[in-house]
């Protein structure tokens, strides 16, 4: 409970988060409620339970990042890398996920309730289209979960010390966030994507 009190209090001050390296940060439960976190890197942090509703992460790096539970509804994660982040049971209702990369990701009981997934890469490697099936990542009881989650497993393996990669996804995994988007969509000035607040309650 201390802990929570003092995340908190450290991360409403307002201002300063933005671009911020939270590296590994220990955030479980706290309150980011409409923080300011665009292009912040949060690789590694436990956001365990965390308050996220209406931030703003847009470019953000939550690489292997702990999420689970957290609830992100109407949250900016346009052109994140959430790639082999933790987002089971993570509330993603009215999200924007615009161009992220889910790479890799867990998506287990996660609630994908009016997302925004256009072009964002999913925890297969496949790039979405309108009309994909998203509940073979979520749902355990989905016919193709066993063979999703087999395939993200293996994306998931450490391949630093393996042959050259051989498949896109493969690919994607292996390259830095920041040279991922300038490859694959320009420079990361190009189209931004703003923060949208989805009404006064995000509950």
């Amino acid at each position: 409970m201390k802990q929570q009190r003092e995340n908190s209090e450290i991360y409403n001050r307002g201002g300063g988060l933005q671009g911020a390296d939270l590296t590994g940060a220990g955030l479980e439960g706290a309150c980011l409620y409409r923080a300011n976190l665009a292009e912040a890197i949060l690789d590694g942090a436990n956001l365990r339970g965390s308050d996220l509703q209406g931030a703003n992460l847009r470019k953000a790096s939550l690489y292997e990042a702990d999420l689970k539970g957290a609830n992100l509804g109407g949250s900016n994660l346009g052109m994140s890398d959430l790639r082999r982040a933790c987002l089971e049971e993570t509330k993603l209702s009215r999200v924007n996920l615009n161009r992220a990369n889910l790479l890799g990701a867990r998506l287990v009981g996660a609630r994908l309730d009016h997302v925004d997934l256009a072009s964002a890469i999913l925890p297969d490697g496949a790039r979405y289209e309108e009309g994909m099936c998203i509940e073979r990542y979520t749902d355990k009881n989905h016919p193709d979960f066993d063979a999703t989650l087999a395939l993200i497993h293996e994306l998931g393996k450490d391949t630093d010390n393996a042959s050259p990669p051989e498949t896109e996804a493969e690919a994607y995994r292996k390259l830095p966030w920041k040279q991922f988007v300038e490859q694959t969509y320009g420079s990361l000035a190009d189209n931004p994507i703003e923060l949208h607040v989805y009404g006064d309650s995000l509950e």
